[in-house]
């Protein structure tokens, strides 16, 4: 069975343990009161037998994790108990039997749901040989009547516990049939928007060489095929930074001087500052550095004059944030902006962000984005400082 039908079956084993609750104590607590008013109308038997069920309610309804035989099966028999003393009649002793049936029938197996019905055709035999003094006409039709019932409602349960898992099962077929639907068109938007990154480059770098080739060489045609060289090593890099697995050699990295590293290297026209307090993380070195060189480069790019990076440490946390003072990311972006190929930015491949989420997720950690305290987007990535080492897994 698919996760959705345990679901179902389980949130009816506890409307069924709640209900065999509130019958036992309802009941109790009635002939509870009609015994302290005429205490010749109940047997003090049928109170004692109402009292354990009451306790073994509670303790099926505590322990129960899963439907079971013996359950349905006391159910059964303490109802016989009941009737046999006359707590009520036959007639409702035939009804009530109707719910361990179908129940069980639900919760439990062919053959256990038929062993469940079996005792309950017993326990009305045996109801009619000590309680009537056996059977009359009168009382084999009533018992041919109550047996047809208990067998059609056992047979109405298995029934709808096969077009739920059925059902369940056609579902669970359409979700998956979705879910690789959405992959592959996911797959093919990734492919497109990588040949149209790609093209736009080599369209460029053909354009310059056909007119060095014919002879019309300059300074201004070396340097678009310098750059949109460039510009496809960069794209090609974190194309393969974001398909590649993690590398495993991790290391002590403290992370502020990675982070000032970075900084002292883009800081030009627009100023990169750096805050906080010296940390260490067991990390793999060049990921680390990746993943901050992008969120550095890009909130540079949307700067108009500044760029914070402040570094945090929190428990088992190591916390980078890095905010600038552009014009933000509207909120309804704050997902996307993760996604491969999404980017505002004229030469962006859209890749940078993507390298980033993926470093942090394949280190136990996380990234979001908000508003910036100094007006623009402000990135913020958590790792967890202590790292599992999966290579020690067998």
């Amino acid at each position: 069975m698919g996760y959705r039908v345990n679901s179902t079956f389980e949130k009816l084993h506890l409307i069924y343990k709640v209900g065999r609750f509130s019958f036992s104590a309802g009941l109790l607590v009635l002939l509870l009161s009609i015994y302290s008013i005429n205490r010749e109308i109940i047997d003090p038997f049928s109170l004692l037998v109402l009292a354990v069920y009451s306790v073994v309610s509670i303790v099926l309804f505590v322990t129960g994790k899963r439907a079971l035989l013996f359950e349905f099966l006391l159910d059964e028999l303490f109802l016989f108990l009941l009737v046999i003393k006359g707590a009520f009649s036959y007639g409702f002793f035939s009804l009530f039997l109707l719910f361990p049936i179908l129940f069980s029938s639900l919760f439990l197996n062919r053959s256990q749901s038929f062993a469940s019905l079996l005792v309950a055709l017993f326990l009305q035999v045996v109801y009619f040989l000590t309680a009537t003094n056996g059977f009359s006409l009168e009382s084999l039709i009533q018992f041919f009547l109550n047996g047809l019932g208990l067998v059609l409602i056992s047979f109405l349960g298995q029934k709808i516990k096969e077009k739920l898992e059925n059902q369940e099962r056609y579902l669970s077929e359409l979700e998956k049939l979705q879910e690789e639907t959405a992959f592959y068109k996911r797959l093919y938007e990734i492919s497109a928007n990588l040949a149209h990154e790609l093209k736009n480059p080599l369209a460029s770098i053909k354009g310059a060489v056909e007119l060095l080739a014919s002879g019309h060489r300059s300074e201004k045609l070396m340097k678009i095929v310098m750059n949109e060289t460039e510009r496809l090593d960069s794209i090609i890099k974190d194309f393969l930074s974001l398909s590649r697995p993690i590398p495993k050699d991790k290391k002590p990295v403290n992370v502020k001087e990675v982070v000032e590293e970075i900084c002292q290297k883009l800081n030009g026209e627009k100023e990169c500052s750096v805050e906080g307090e010296d940390t260490v993380v067991k990390v793999e070195p060049k990921s680390l550095y990746s993943a901050v060189d992008n969120l550095v480069r890009n909130a540079l790019y949307w700067a108009k004059r500044k760029v914070k990076v402040t570094v945090n440490e929190s428990g088992n946390w190591v916390e980078i944030t890095v905010e600038d003072d552009g014009p933000g990311i509207p909120e309804e972006e704050w997902d996307r902006v993760f996604e491969p190929f999404f980017s505002k930015r004229k030469e962006g491949s859209g890749l940078g962000l993507s390298v980033v989420k993926k470093f942090a997720v394949e280190h136990g950690g996380f990234v979001f984005v908000k508003r910036s305290s100094l007006g623009g987007a402000s990135f913020t990535m958590r790792i967890p400082k202590e790292q599992r080492d999966e290579s020690s897994n067998p």
